[in-house]
């Protein structure tokens, strides 16, 4: 009879719960993701390549700056 009761109410809530549950298992399936990044081989060779061309990354992320703030100092007349 309790255990009746009780699957009664479980098949009620499912829908309430439901979005909790995938979200918890989301949250659960993204974290072990980001862990396991560092063990990939594929992440290890593109933390090489990029170890190689920070100087270059620095000179193209300025330049990206520069214009962009040229942009945003034409656009709003900022004088």
């Amino acid at each position: 009879m309790l255990f009746k009761l009780s699957f009664k109410n479980m098949k009620k809530s499912i829908k309430d719960y439901a979005i909790y549950f995938l979200t918890l298992v989301l949250g659960v399936a993204i974290f072990y993701m980001f862990n396991s990044l560092d063990s990939q081989q594929a992440m290890i060779q593109v933390s090489r390549f990029t170890k190689r061309n920070d100087k270059t990354n620095g000179r193209y992320a300025w330049v990206y700056i520069c214009i962009c703030g040229y942009c945003i100092r034409t656009t709003y007349c900022i004088c």
